[in-house]
């Protein structure tokens, strides 16, 4: 799916959402279902002790139109002051409320720790809000309220907005984008969302929710060699950093050229984000 599929996506999601379509992703083809537990179709699976605070989510995404959808699973863990996202094997990232992020590399227990300022000068830009909670909670208030249900363990309260991505004179020149979002009041977090542009939409849906201890938290955070990445330019030599610079997963903060063995090029810089 292009870039531009979404364009306006971050009016309702953060840098979350823009990843999720700017950039390649290796899907998880794991099935939501762990054991004899069933995933029925709109069925959530869920633990009433879960807290506001510290549980870990499992979402199917599904992007594209009604022909080719992609479809992707998504693991959000927070726990206290940070939040986890877990796409994919090869790595997963962590966002901390004070706007410091870390990528994990678990295959070969390295990590790549990220300031405020590092990112910043990388021109990444994210609301803590919406990756916290995928949805700003602040943004529910330019929302048309609707229905509130009970459903399984949490209360739901349902939510629809739209709004014109850009304006244009002539009708064909405004594409209408619609939002309708289910929201667990309890834990300030969808349990289902659903953006859609034209014939194109993008599906949020939660199928299970869980407790979630600081043992658990451990496992997914601890163990690992962490490099600065204002130290990445002085690691170069390192084939894990070369390798992770080479395929797109580290950002190199002077100058973002590189063969595909890692070897660094002369001129230019890299303005991608």
């Amino acid at each position: 799916m292009s870039r531009s599929t979404f364009k306006s996506v971050s009016l309702f999601l953060g840098v979350t959402g823009t990843l999720l379509m700017g950039t390649p992703v290796i899907a998880d083809t794991q099935s939501a279902s762990q054991g004899h537990q069933h995933v029925e179709e709109g069925k959530l699976i869920c633990d009433s002790a879960t807290q506001a605070t510290r549980f870990q989510a499992s979402y199917e995404i599904t992007a594209g139109t009604e022909d080719k959808a992609q479809a992707h699973h998504l693991t959000l863990t927070r726990f206290d002051d940070t939040i986890v996202y877990q796409r994919g094997p090869v790595s997963y990232e962590a966002w901390q409320k004070n706007g410091e992020y870390v990528r994990y590399f678990p295959e070969q227990k390295r990590s790549i720790s990220y300031r405020r300022s590092d990112l910043l000068a990388l021109n990444i830009h994210t609301d803590i809000d919406k990756q916290f909670h995928l949805i700003s909670p602040a943004d529910l208030s330019r929302f048309d309220k609707g229905d509130e249900h009970k459903d399984t363990c949490f209360t739901q309260q349902s939510y629809t907005h739209n709004s014109n991505t850009h304006k244009g004179k002539a009708q064909n020149q405004g594409k209408q984008q619609s939002l309708a979002l289910n929201w667990i009041s309890e834990l300030q977090l969808p349990a289902s969302l659903t953006i859609t542009q034209g014939e194109h939409q993008l599906n949020y849906r939660l199928t299970k929710l869980t407790p979630i201890n600081q043992q658990g938290f451990d496992l997914l955070t601890s163990g690992y060699q962490d490099l600065d990445f204002a130290d990445v330019g002085d690691s170069e030599s390192d084939p894990f950093i070369a390798k992770m610079i080479t395929q797109g997963f580290i950002q190199h903060g002077s100058s973002g050229f590189y063969s595909a063995d890692g070897q660094q090029l002369e001129g230019g810089h890299d303005h991608h984000h």
